[in-house]
């Protein structure tokens, strides 16, 4: 870490890229993720730290611009920050770069913290204050998405045992990839900038319906359990 800033290095292997050889997405956010909790670990805001007061920090928002998909045996390195810490708020930012360590993408991440038993939101207990960087990447800040009327079903996946993280809910980048497996061959599956809202949890055996709709050259998603919103999204290809 230098100047408040994290930054790792991922080889990219076959299981992180598609088809094409190229990182999937997917692969490229669980790497922010991974950064995210290094980061935080450093000053106790890790998943262990966390856990000691009975907290747990939830993803709220995520927008994801990318310039480029880096090749299978290539390097990703990831650069983060902390530019808002305020009550049970965080607003983390990324750079994402090549091996030669050109730019290739950004994003941004709104996190919530939460108290474990009561689910609601609660400032921090640990008093160790990590350091922000008022800084913000390329990408900027990902918004509320507003959803256009018109959404119809095109799919369903019911909650497996691998879709489950640490927390025993629904990992966020999984509804990442159930929105991109929607996509057909003429569809982007490498988008330019992918939006989602975390509005609501999912459980084991959660039926999830996926909601779509093309607008304006964006594809806005809907997923639903039980009538109940649980995420949305916009991804532009």
């Amino acid at each position: 870490m230098k100047n408040g800033v994290w930054r790792d290095e991922y080889m990219l292997h076959t299981f992180m890229c598609d088809a094409e050889r190229k990182a999937r997405l997917t692969a490229i956010c669980h790497c922010m993720q991974e950064s995210a909790g290094r980061h935080a670990a450093q000053f106790q805001l890790g998943y262990e730290g966390m856990q000691a007061n009975n907290q747990a920090w939830v993803l709220n928002r995520l927008r994801v611009q990318m310039s480029d998909y880096p090749d299978w045996k290539s390097t990703l390195c990831i650069e983060t920050w902390v530019q808002m810490m305020r009550g049970p708020f965080s607003q983390r930012y990324f750079l994402l770069k090549n091996g030669a360590g050109e730019i290739i993408g950004s994003a941004n991440t709104f996190w919530v913290v939460i108290h474990t038993t009561t689910h609601k939101p609660q400032r921090l207990k640990n008093k160790i204050e990590i350091p922000i960087i008022d800084e913000v990447s390329p990408c900027g800040a990902a918004e509320k998405i507003i959803l256009p009327d018109g959404l119809q079903i095109i799919d369903n996946h019911k909650v497996k045992q691998s879709d489950l993280d640490l927390l025993h809910h629904v990992n966020n980048v999984k509804y990442l990839e159930w929105v991109l497996d929607t996509q057909s061959q003429s569809e982007a599956i490498r988008p330019r900038q992918i939006d989602l809202n975390f509005v609501g949890e999912t459980h084991l055996n959660d039926t999830i319906e996926i909601h779509k709709i093309t607008s304006d050259n964006q594809q806005f998603y809907q997923l639903k359990s039980s009538e109940k919103e649980i995420c949305k999204g916009v991804l532009t290809g």
